[in-house]
């Protein structure tokens, strides 16, 4: 195992009131998730709308406010940790989110297998019952 791991897998860095800030490696990965999360939040929220489907609209902006919730809490929380502020700055909130996050997927991928195909059968017979419908 690499020695920046190590310290993940002691209960006091997660767990500690006043943790030190992040320096090195740890900085570095926090920083880019957050920018790069937020970055993605904003391009996927920005494209959503201009696509046609809307189930592939809805899925879009779902993973578009997850990147950009994600980003916004990593970037706070990294704030908190980098001033050494008890309790707010524990790392134990970046666990927290990821379980978060992992939980979020799960509601997102739930809906793209079941609702989505769902919702774009009843759309496709909606589509074909217009047709012998009168247009007035």
């Amino acid at each position: 195992m690499p020695s920046w791991l190590a310290p993940l897998l002691t209960w006091s860095y997660w767990f500690t009131s006043y943790p030190a800030p992040f320096t090195g490696v740890y900085f570095w990965i926090i920083i880019g998730l957050a920018a790069a999360s937020f970055v993605l939040g904003l391009a996927l929220s920005l494209t959503a709308p201009h696509l046609k489907d809307p189930s592939s609209r809805r899925l879009l902006k779902k993973f578009g406010n997850l990147s950009l919730t994600f980003g916004a809490l990593a970037a706070v929380s990294f704030f908190f940790t980098q001033t050494s502020t008890p309790t707010l700055g524990s790392r134990f909130w970046f666990a927290l989110w990821v379980i978060v996050v992992i939980i979020w997927l799960v509601f997102i991928g739930k809906y793209a297998l079941k609702v989505a195909p769902r919702e774009r059968d009843e759309r496709a017979k909606q589509m074909v019952n217009k047709k012998y419908l009168s247009g007035r």
